[in-house]
């Protein structure tokens, strides 16, 4: 029918009401079906801004929360490590006391015992976790520790009851002139012999490491140091390379016999055994904000603990037992206070963890808010405009039926 200009005006409205509610309910048709207020952001202009920065957030609380899980199971893969370095240290405290205070080192196999708990610390402390060796610091590419350095060095140590000084003659100590074969074995297996001549009316003690560290060549080094790094001051001729050393006496002399030289394993204080460097490992935790976490295989507990171990693994020397047990002891009171500090470490990952976790849920929730409907109420709503376009096609038809003619009849 052509509208006519009494009934244009009506005809109109009708028609842009219908046109408004079937755009309506196409709108809601597609929200019901997606799930989303639109597809794209110009359907929601007023939110869009808000929107961008709560994503823009979410996504740096998920890489926080990453870095945080990473960092979390570095840890606590640490803290398993030196839980396991604990109960060794304290089984291996038990066994000595047993061999040392019953003199029973050849039943309980002390030696043996100990090499082996020398190697289980050194595969702790070479714990990886997705290819990075935990207590290794910045050099997390390499092991941090040289399991052929760990134990103590294979060493000659003179009388533990006779203190020496530099300046002690041989002649003071009944020593009769002779030579010293010195035959030192690198892990390798290549030797260096050095022969050292000495003169019992000349020389002193500090004639005899003079004669031994000039030697260029010489796989051995000499030192006065006590035993474990206390006590009296003791010569102690060792090999250089962590592999063997054998000395023998030529010729008339008997320093060897006069000094009370034995095999006894004297660790020197430091930690020849550890490859890593002194970086302290640190996450990015919060926006400009990064916690420092981990612990370093040189770490003074750990030392203690391999000081006393390679001690034990290397003699069945009553005194050195004791020495060893006295380093083992420092290291089961030193262990709780590495594994309390990681324990923070991780405490304070945790802190940060549950925070970026409580905003992600928000973060989601707000997210969901702007983007999603309520599927059952816009169904509802949709329901209500299908019935209002339906009502404007009725009236429209109605309108158009409308005519002077048939009002008059």
């Amino acid at each position: 029918m052509v509208s006519r200009v009494a009934t244009y005006t009506n005809h109109t409205l009708l028609s842009d009401l219908a046109i408004r509610n079937a755009a309506k309910v196409t709108d809601l048709q597609n929200q019901a079906s997606s799930g989303y207020k639109s597809r794209d952001y110009a359907g929601i202009a007023d939110s869009a801004q808000r929107l961008l920065n709560l994503e823009g957030e979410y996504t740096r609380t998920e890489q926080y929360l990453r870095n945080t899980t990473q960092a979390k199971l570095r840890l606590q893969s640490m803290e398993t490590a030196v839980d396991s370095m604990l109960e060794i240290a304290t089984q291996m405290k038990t066994l000595l006391i047993q061999a040392s205070s019953a003199q029973q080192a050849d039943d309980v196999n002390i030696m043996d015992e100990a090499e082996q708990a020398l190697q289980q610390i050194a595969n702790l402390l070479n714990t990886n976790l997705d290819g990075r060796y935990l207590f290794a610091g910045g050099r997390s590419e390499d092991p941090a520790v040289d399991i052929d350095k760990i134990g103590a060095p294979d060493n000659y140590m003179s009388d533990l009851d006779v203190a020496l000084t530099g300046t002690t003659t041989l002649a003071a100590l009944g020593v009769t002139t002779g030579q010293l074969q010195i035959v030192s074995t690198d892990v390798d297996g290549n030797s260096v012999t050095t022969n050292v001549n000495y003169n019992a009316a000349t020389d002193d003690i500090d004639d005899i490491l003079d004669a031994i560290n000039s030697v260029t060549t010489n796989g051995a080094i000499a030192s006065l140091r006590g035993f474990g790094g206390e006590g009296n001051p003791l010569l102690n001729i060792e090999n250089v390379g962590n592999g063997k050393i054998t000395i023998t006496e030529s010729g008339a002399g008997d320093f060897l016999t006069k000094l009370g030289m034995e095999k006894i394993p004297n660790p020197r204080p430091d930690a020849d055994y550890y490859d890593g460097d002194k970086q302290i490992l640190e996450v990015r935790v919060d926006e400009q904000y990064n916690v420092s976490y981990g612990i370093l295989a040189d770490n003074p507990a750990f030392q203690k603990l391999i000081q006393g171990l390679g001690i034990a693994a290397g003699t069945e020397d009553q005194d050195a037992m004791t020495v060893a047990i006295g380093f083992i002891n420092e290291a089961i009171n030193d262990l709780p206070n590495v594994q309390g500090q990681i324990g923070l470490d991780i405490a304070n990952v945790e802190r940060f963890e549950t925070r970026h976790q409580d905003f992600k849920v928000f973060a989601a929730q707000a997210i969901s808010d702007i983007e999603t409907v309520d599927v059952p109420l816009t169904l509802a709503e949709l329901s209500q405009y299908e019935t209002a376009l339906q009502a404007s096609f009725i009236a429209i038809s109605r309108a158009s039926d409308l005519s002077l003619a048939n009002y008059l009849r």
